[in-house]
């Protein structure tokens, strides 16, 4: 049983809100001990799937289909039941930490907070809290529980929210983008400390982020998004050399390289699908220079395809090889 399995995931807004749904028929899993990545442009889903995770969705939306954290599912939990769920077996790491906490609490606060409604008494919650940031390598452990969260710098902060998160002792550990208001240096020490904090506890990790080369480093597998769907899943390594589907391909030549011989970057020509439009067919064929009339008219299912799933009309014709 995998420890994350969502299963045809559709997220639609109330009639008129939006032409297509946010999340269609979205299937992932994640097994314990195991990091998977979650790629995509801005506005493809990505933390939509994130948040559903714990329950959180836009208001008046219609969901579908199965969210299932240890064999439980949790789109048909009830209240308490996700109370319970979000204070220990899954936990979440946001893009912007400063928007994780309360800026007039100090950080001993905030990081007590959870461990004291679980009963943990003050004195034992504030020792391990103090554990927690000096296992995320912030300095003067004790200092900082007194300190207020404008005393930090971004990193730091990001740092703090991650022992938050790691407070409860959970089995599953939602990324939603967590280096991306970073600057380069920062940015790989918070990497270093998910990979190695995940590696210890054998946490299963859903890492969300818009940067191919940064999942393909660190994730096991990956699932890569476009408006709503899933359009191919396969092992990091295999993905990165070889892509199956063109909106994949495109994501790795539009990244920079520092090889002194690599190719410039080329751009995804045109602009992702927004909510407000619902073409036929598959929606990146406006974008797609392999595209054929019959990518615009039908839409692809994701099938598997060589140790993993494409979802391409042209996949079996090799035309990424040709």
């Amino acid at each position: 049983m995998a420890l994350l399995d969502i299963d045809g995931l559709s997220v639609v807004l109330p009639s008129g809100a939006a032409a297509r749904p946010i999340l269609d028929g979205v299937s992932l899993t994640v097994e314990t001990g195991e990091v998977v990545g979650l790629v995509g442009e801005s506005g493809s889903g990505k933390s939509v799937a994130c948040r559903t995770v714990l329950g959180l969705r836009p208001a008046g939306a219609r969901t579908s289909g199965e969210v299932r954290v240890s064999g439980r599912d949790v789109l048909a939990m009830n209240r308490g039941a996700l109370k319970a769920l979000r204070s220990g077996e899954v936990a979440m790491v946001f893009q912007d930490p400063r928007a994780s906490v309360n800026p007039v609490r100090r950080i001993g606060d905030f990081l007590t907070e959870g461990l004291r409604a679980a009963g943990v008494p003050r004195d034992r919650a504030l020792e391990r809290a103090g554990e927690l940031l000096a296992e995320v390598g912030i300095r003067d452990p004790r200092g900082a529980l007194r300190r207020y969260p404008h005393e930090f710098s971004g990193g730091m902060l990001q740092r703090v929210v991650i022992a938050a998160a790691l407070a409860g002792g959970p089995a599953l550990l939602l990324a939603d983008e967590p280096t991306t208001a970073l600057d380069v240096t920062t940015q790989a020490e918070v990497i270093g400390i998910l990979r190695r904090t995940q590696a210890q506890h054998g946490t299963g990790m859903l890492f969300v982020t818009h940067d191919l080369e940064l999942a393909a480093a660190i994730c096991d597998r990956i699932y890569v998004m476009y408006a709503g769907r899933v359009v191919e899943t396969r092992g990091a390594r295999e993905l990165f050399d070889a892509p199956r589907h063109p909106y994949t391909a495109g994501l790795l030549a539009a990244a920079p390289s520092l090889e002194p011989d690599a190719t410039p970057p080329r751009p995804i020509p045109g602009r992702p699908v927004s909510l407000a439009e619902n073409p036929p067919g598959c929606a990146f064929a406006v974008r797609c220079g392999y595209a054929t009339d019959r990518c615009r008219t039908e839409t692809p299912r994701l099938a598997a395809d060589d140790g993993g799933a494409v979802a391409c009309l042209r996949a079996d014709e090799g035309i990424l090889t040709c």
